[in-house]
């Protein structure tokens, strides 16, 4: 018997098409992303719904022990 795994982000289980869903998804409509933004969706005809990249250093204050 074979299971099926399906793993879902919260906000994009249905494709961004519009500025609704887009500011829903925490985005905002452009023409163009910014290189420190990535396009989640579109706005529209010529709108790409962009929202910040989330980059983590991997090192935080709660894992430093003195």
């Amino acid at each position: 018997m074979k299971i099926k795994t399906l793993f879902l982000c919260a906000g994009f289980t249905q494709s961004i098409t519009d500025p609704f869903a887009c500011k829903r998804a925490g985005g905002f409509c452009r023409h163009s992303c910014h290189p420190h933004f990535i396009s989640i969706g579109i706005c529209g005809i010529v709108q790409s719904c962009c929202r910040r990249r989330w980059v983590s250093s991997g090192c935080h204050k709660t894992d430093i022990i003195v």
